[in-house]
């Protein structure tokens, strides 16, 4: 439970007494509960900010210290496309956190160089996850499948992101091929920021 300091400091002493050391930290617990500016709740934004957010924080800090005594560590934050380039009524809270994530990973990158840890940012478009699944629900209950068939048409590679193509750049990411990559963001999403309009062209 990365919202539980207490939990993430009992997994990361788990992980150095099995291991001695933690070579890669991947980021990744997200949460997303679509709901109007308006009409949302404190409850609902701190959701958000708790996990996205502080869950990162939480977690990257317990972790740093040992990558800074063994001078290495690759840190890979699950960011988004959401919130820093494009967002969707309904996303505020989400792209308020995924947006920060951005300026997480270039201030730690550039604190942290000095101690050959780099810090990057994954920001995928939409993947077939659980989590899409159920804002697929949120927006459409009656047929959620809909909801991913419409994003799927209008992505130019015609479908959603296998989570594992997500898997395998967070795993180049926290490889030493990636030696040079610090302080980046890195999209990752079949193309769907790339159209300008839904009618010019040929």
């Amino acid at each position: 439970d990365v919202t539980d300091v207490s939990s993430v400091r009992a997994g990361v002493g788990k992980t150095i007494e099995t291991f001695g050391r933690i070579d890669v930290l991947v980021n990744n617990a997200g949460v997303c509960r679509l709901g109007g500016f308006l009409d949302s709740s404190d409850t609902d934004r701190d959701f958000h900010i708790d996990v996205n957010i502080k869950g990162v924080w939480n977690t990257t800090k317990l972790v740093v210290p040992h990558m800074v005594k063994q001078k290495y560590g690759k840190i890979v934050v699950m960011s988004s496309v959401t919130g820093d380039m494009v967002a969707d009524p309904g996303e505020v809270a989400y792209a308020t956190t995924k947006a920060a994530l951005v300026g997480f990973t270039k201030a730690m990158a550039r604190e942290f160089a000095d101690y050959h840890i780099t810090v990057n940012a994954i920001c995928p478009g939409y993947a077939l996850t659980p989590m899409v699944r159920g804002m697929a629900e949120q927006s459409n209950p009656q047929n959620p499948q809909s909801v991913i068939d419409d994003i799927a048409a209008a992505i130019p590679v015609k479908r959603l992101a296998d989570p594992v193509e997500i898997g395998e750049l967070a795993a180049f990411l926290g490889s030493d091929e990636s030696s040079y990559l610090t302080g980046t963001q890195i999209v990752i999403d079949g193309g769907s920021t790339l159209p300008e309009t839904l009618s010019m062209g040929v």
